[in-house]
């Protein structure tokens, strides 16, 4: 992840402390190992060739399994890592600042990444492990892959026009049945 990230060995092995034999050396024995080429240079940059991309969701798996590994047992205010979290424009702007603190307060020490994303596209994104939290109004489409626990009550407000009649802001009486005008 350190090549992708720096776009080259050296880079790599110079911000992980490592020579860059070593890195180099690692490199190619995960290559021989999965009989895979995992980089290619193009121009003065090392990219990823397609089996290097189709690999690379299961080593950021690995790596947060890592990651959960190193903060086991450790209390949330010395956790480290990152938390990738997405939910829709109007969660964020109307629910989420307060539980956006306290996360920050409470583990100050993780990586919050935080990405809006459509109603509809939630629940791909933790399937698919773009994200690691979603949060959306319960639908009730959520497919078996996903936990979906309910995390509360919420209220609604419906909003109107300041010209409708006070007899027509009562959403709770259900309408008198109508009769058909064609009756007669």
């Amino acid at each position: 992840m350190t090549i992708l990230e720096t776009g080259s060995f050296q880079k790599a092995a110079t911000q992980l402390n490592f020579a860059p034999s070593t890195v180099t050396s690692q490199i190619r024995q995960l290559e021989d190992e999965f009989s895979i080429q995992l980089f290619e240079k193009v121009g003065r940059k090392m990219e990823l060739t397609q089996a290097g991309k189709d690999i690379l969701p299961y080593v950021e798996k690995i790596l947060q399994n890592v990651e959960q590994i190193m903060n086991y047992k450790k209390d949330a205010s010395e956790l480290t890592g990152t938390l990738r979290l997405v939910a829709p424009d109007s969660i964020f702007i109307y629910v989420m600042q307060p539980v956006i603190k306290a996360i920050l307060h409470d583990a100050p020490h993780i990586q919050l990444i935080i990405n809006s994303c459509p109603s509809d596209d939630i629940n791909d994104a933790i399937v698919n492990g773009s994200a690691d939290i979603g949060i959306d109004c319960d639908k009730g489409n959520f497919p078996d892959s996903v936990l979906h626990p309910a995390s509360g009550p919420f209220q609604a407000c419906l909003i109107g026009s300041p010209f409708l009649n006070p007899g027509e802001l009562d959403f709770i009486t259900p309408p008198p049945e109508e009769t058909n005008r064609y009756d007669l």
